[in-house]
């Protein structure tokens, strides 16, 4: 096996440079790019600089990241086998299978907002009637007292 040591001269960040130019068929790349077999195998043992135009898109190409143009999404990452884009930050990922039950998820979020909203309405009027009650029940006994049908002692 040859030996790759890639050198560019531009500034790059070389495990970038090695990933993007030694990694992949030298014949794919050299269709790709149009350029011969033996120039990049040039480029890989570092007889040749890479040129920053090969380097920009190839690594365009290997590159799994999102870009800024995607908002608050830039920056995720396509999972290791493309199954999934994970957050930088939290790492939490999206499966591609959950794409497809967004509209569910959206669903079950708004009924989630409606039942909270039914369960606060239910333990108001819970409270409501609970003091009606006793209030009706304290005076009633007062006015029972008051209004006291001797008729019914017998």
């Amino acid at each position: 096996m040859k030996h790759c040591n890639p050198i560019a001269n531009f500034p790059c960040h070389p495990d970038d440079l090695y990933r993007v130019i030694c990694f992949g068929d030298a014949k794919e790349l050299a269709n790709e790019l149009d350029v011969t077999v033996q120039k990049i195998n040039r480029w890989r043992r570092g007889l040749e600089p890479v040129p920053k135009a090969a380097y920009l898109w190839l690594k365009h190409k290997t590159d799994t990241a999102l870009g800024p143009h995607f908002g608050p999404f830039r920056g995720f990452r396509l999972s290791k086998h493309g199954e999934a884009l994970e957050c930088p930050a939290t790492g939490v990922r999206i499966p591609y299978e959950e794409i497809a039950e967004l509209p569910e998820y959206r669903r079950l979020r708004r009924l989630v907002g409606q039942q909270a909203e039914l369960i606060e309405t239910l333990m108001r009027e819970r409270d409501f009637y609970k003091r009606n009650c006793l209030r009706d029940s304290k005076y009633g006994m007062l006015l029972s007292m008051i209004f006291h049908d001797k008729s019914d002692e017998g």
